[in-house]
């Protein structure tokens, strides 16, 4: 239970690779590091771990963190995109040509071989600040019924920057 309000408690965790943690002592004095230990788990620098020999409410907290982001990456679901027909003629003849480069990434270009024209399809995201995949995340999780806070760290987990605060006086929604 401890390790679980650590790891609900905002700035209490630090991930500094995937296999390296650093996690705030409750008493606010000094940080415990956290390390994989491949087949010896996981391995704490606080006094509990080291002279109890047990799994201490740090590793915990990391656990529960990694497990928190297994569920978010499995439960992301983006559908493939297809083109059949051209979206001016609506012809069905059409080939790939070339990316097309943005912030955001490369988007396939298409040209149709009866109205030469070229095109690239609208997926809906266009003009977003950050990526398809953590835009449809927090709509899962928020529609889902978690709460602002959770969704924004579980995006965090995903290596989306956003808050649950409000943008401004008098709004109502968030920065997602």
């Amino acid at each position: 239970m401890r390790g679980q309000e650590i790891a609900k408690l905002e700035g209490q965790m630090k991930r500094l690779d995937d296999s390296t943690y650093q996690v705030n002592s409750r008493s606010g004095h000094g940080l415990y590091t956290i390390v994989n230990g491949g087949k010896y788990g996981w391995r704490c620098s606080c006094p509990d771990h080291i002279y109890r020999q047990v799994k201490c409410k740090h590793i915990w907290a990391v656990e529960f963190s990694l497990k928190l982001r297994a569920h978010v990456r499995e439960n992301v679901v983006l559908q493939p995109v297809s083109v059949d027909t051209c979206l001016y003629c609506r012809s069905s003849e059409i080939i790939k040509s070339g990316l097309r480069h943005n912030k955001s990434g490369a988007i396939q270009r298409f040209r149709c071989l009866t109205c030469g024209r070229y095109f690239t399809v609208n997926i809906g995201f266009e003009r977003m600040k950050h990526n398809p995949q953590g835009i449809t995340t927090a709509m899962q999780l928020y529609f889902s019924g978690e709460s602002l806070r959770n969704t924004a760290r579980s995006l965090r987990l995903m290596g989306v920057q956003v808050s649950y605060q409000p943008c401004g006086i008098g709004y109502r929604s968030t920065s997602l």
